[in-house]
């Protein structure tokens, strides 16, 4: 058996995770959550996010851990570059606009779904060492789509946060994975996510108050 060191920096960048999606939990509006919102996305969204900091907590800090856990990390790893904005995205039309949504309820699930199975599937078409590169820019591509689709309804909405989210995760997207391989710093993605979570939870409390003001049951 071999055993390796435990990844304590690591582990304690998923425990700040872990701390800030309950933080998030905790301050999500109770109307995410009721029939009357439609789908929780914001919700499924924070408890993905909760698991997936759990799985890193065993995952890094367990001198040799089963292969299934690093598997089934990966796969959570690889959903949280995917899954995040599309989910933040149709959450907040649905709450902004829940009447005209519901005439293009097709149309949102349909963006929500090309949105996380276009890039997973081009990771798996794509998997080979020398064809990476192409599922790379499949994500890359589908990630400035997410990012404009979030800065049109930021705009349309009068949602504050959603301007400093769709900065903040430019910044991510682009200069985040130079200045971890520059400064050799592998967790500043996942202190990223804890940034994403504090933003996308008061972009959700933002698009709350819209509908209080625009009268929007």
């Amino acid at each position: 058996m071999t055993f390796t060191r435990p990844s304590i920096p690591t582990c304690a960048a998923h425990l700040v995770l872990a701390g800030i999606t309950g933080w998030s939990l905790k301050q999500l509006p109770a109307t995410s959550n009721s029939a009357t919102s439609g789908v929780p996305f914001m919700f499924m969204l924070l408890i993905f996010l909760l698991v997936h900091s759990l799985l890193g907590i065993f995952r890094h800090s367990h001198p040799d851990p089963h292969a299934n856990l690093r598997k089934l990390y990966d796969l959570s790893a690889l959903l949280t570059m995917l899954c995040p904005l599309p989910l933040l995205n149709t959450q907040l039309y649905l709450k902004c606009q829940p009447m005209l949504a519901t005439s293009f309820l097709p149309l949102v699930y349909g963006y929500l779904l090309v949105s996380v199975l276009v890039p997973f599937t081009a990771g798996f078409v794509y998997s080979s060492i020398n064809q990476r590169h192409k599922s790379g820019y499949v994500t890359t591509a589908m990630n400035l789509l997410n990012l404009a689709v979030l800065t049109w309804l930021s705009c349309s909405f009068e949602n504050l946060w959603g301007l400093g989210l769709a900065v903040s995760y430019g910044m991510k997207l682009f200069a985040l994975p130079r200045l971890a391989e520059r400064y050799s710093v592998v967790d500043l993605y996942i202190y990223g996510l804890g940034f994403f979570e504090i933003f996308a939870i008061n972009v959700v409390i933002d698009a709350e108050l819209y509908r209080e003001e625009m009268g929007i049951r």
